[in-house]
């Protein structure tokens, strides 16, 4: 199980961007055995960020599935993701993990990041924008370069402006 955490902060919102692949992510990472998913979103984005949360809700569960190549297995993921509340703390540089920067909506859509994360995230804004508190689901699928292949949302359409103008879901990003 991965967690990862969105959290409003100084006019935007706290990313990562690890060098392996010079993608960006919202902080995050595995549950420990016997840890809530709650608990461990909250732990991973105070370890990777500098920052303390007083709470986290549920904002989506997500299955992903990349293909294997002729080295690798298929791999089968499921990410929680969560809204952090109560933010306080100074916002590290850098992180073992990666440079850490605070990211305005906008800008997210023309940062270099998996298309998958974009989608959920992008919900996850939108919804936070409208004061919406819905859990969304979603389903993606990758080829082995982790090319985005097929995806499939709960809710299938969701208004996305504002934040993010009149762009819906499907348009050129």
């Amino acid at each position: 199980m991965i967690v990862n955490c969105y959290v409003p902060w100084e006019h935007g919102f706290v990313m990562l961007c690890k060098p392996r692949r010079g993608w960006w992510y919202l902080p995050g990472g595995k549950v420990e055995e016997h840890e809530l998913w709650r608990l461990a979103a909250m732990r991973e984005f105070a370890e990777e960020t500098g920052i303390t949360l007083t709470d986290a809700a549920l904002r989506g569960i997500y299955q992903v599935r990349i293909a294997g190549g002729p080295d690798e297995e298929p791999k089968h993921r499921l990410i929680a993701q969560f809204v952090g509340y109560g933010a306080s703390g100074v916002l590290l540089p850098q992180h073992r993990e990666g440079k850490l920067a605070v990211v305005r909506p906008d800008e997210m859509l023309g940062l270099p990041m998996d298309e998958g994360d974009r989608l959920m995230l992008k919900r996850t804004i939108a919804a936070e924008y409208q004061g919406d508190k819905r859990v969304f689901f979603g389903r993606f699928e990758y080829d082995v370069q982790h090319k985005l292949l097929a995806c499939e949302m709960d809710p299938a359409n969701y208004e996305f402006d504002p934040p993010f103008g009149a762009a819906q879901e499907g348009d050129a990003m």
